[in-house]
């Protein structure tokens, strides 16, 4: 029997673990190396997917999706979940949507909405940070709350915004492109700022991928925490004011289960861990367009929209049974090169 030196055993032990650590490097390339194949694909089935009109609808479409995915990605990264973020939409616009039906104006009805929710937000945080109750349970109990809140102000039933401010941000054009879209890209780049260059970003991270580590490096978890939720909630306002100006009529119905699946698919897809400490401004934009492309394209293959939701539960499924696979990958790789 050959016994191999042990110097050689270490040599072979580490780059095999170089290997593993280059896959996970790699990985991050994983949602646009998706979204293009997705297109291409779908255009091979049916050029009209990618024609210039769809095109950019598909873009529209995903901006409110990538908004609301970034939050859910900075909760996502922190270990924490936040399921009253979509029913929060609704609640924020019909919230708007009311105070400027009662002539608040623009400015105030705005002010209120962005206020409310940076209440939610901190009720929210203080439950998982303070009171120590599970992420799900608290923000399961606060979606059932903002259901009936939603209700209670939308009394109307039915509220027509017209607001030349809001329709310039979600209809009017230029130079061809939805103004969206340029609103949406300012958003974009402040986030990846935040979550990349800023203390609040950095400790995101840290304590997502571990804890009490975190906790013994000094970091104040509970007001980390905290401010989790309050930027979340942030985000949903942001939300609700694009999908306001992009739908003058609204409802009590706008966002729910249907916009909180379209941002949990983005999030994952784009590469973010359900299990914490990984995830990416840029990798959830691609997540959010990929939602918005099965989706469209869908609809152009004639597919029957009620098992549009049926394909979208099916790419959450297959996402996180990949994101699983990688996590368990990972924690190995680090055991082997730990040992």
């Amino acid at each position: 029997m050959i016994v191999q030196p042990k110097s050689e055993k270490v040599a072979m032990t580490h780059n095999h673990d170089t290997g593993g650590f280059r896959l996970f490097r790699l990985l991050k390339f994983a949602p646009y190396l998706l979204l293009a194949a997705l297109a291409l694909v779908f255009a091979a089935i049916n050029p009209a997917v990618l024609s210039l009109p769809n095109t950019l609808n598909i873009v529209s479409q995903a901006t409110p999706i990538a908004i609301l995915a970034v939050g859910a990605m900075v909760v996502l990264i922190s270990g924490g979940i936040d399921l009253s973020a979509a029913y929060g939409v609704a609640f924020c616009s019909t919230l708007i949507a009311s105070r400027i039906d009662a002539g608040n104006g623009l400015p105030m009805a705005l002010l209120i909405g962005l206020v409310v929710m940076l209440m939610i937000g901190f009720v929210n945080g203080a439950l998982v940070a303070f009171a120590r109750i599970p992420p799900f349970v608290a923000t399961l109990a606060s979606m059932i709350a903002l259901q009936g809140a939603t209700l209670a102000v939308a009394q109307k039933g039915v509220l027509i915004v017209k607001e030349p401010t809001l329709r310039w941000i979600g209809i009017a054009r230029t130079d061809g492109i939805p103004n969206a879209i340029f609103v949406t890209a300012i958003v974009m780049f402040v986030a990846g700022f935040m979550m990349k260059r800023t203390r609040f970003g950095l400790r995101c991270y840290a304590i997502g991928s571990d804890q009490d580590a975190s906790e013994l490096a000094g970091v104040p978890i509970p007001r980390q925490f905290l401010t989790v939720y309050v930027v979340s909630a942030i985000f949903v306002f942001m939300t609700a004011v694009l999908m306001i100006s992009r739908v003058p009529v609204v409802t009590p119905n706008v966002g729910g289960i249907s916009l909180l699946l379209d941002a949990i698919a983005a999030a994952v897809l784009g590469g973010t861990s359900v299990f914490g400490g990984r995830g990416t401004v840029g990798g959830v934009i691609a997540g959010a367009l990929i939602v918005s492309l099965v989706t469209t394209a869908l609809r152009v293959f004639g597919t029957d929209p009620s098992s549009v939701e049926l394909w979208k539960g099916v790419i959450i499924i297959l996402a996180l049974f990949g994101d699983t696979l990688i996590a368990r990958a990972r924690e190995r790789s680090i055991a082997r090169a730990a040992a």
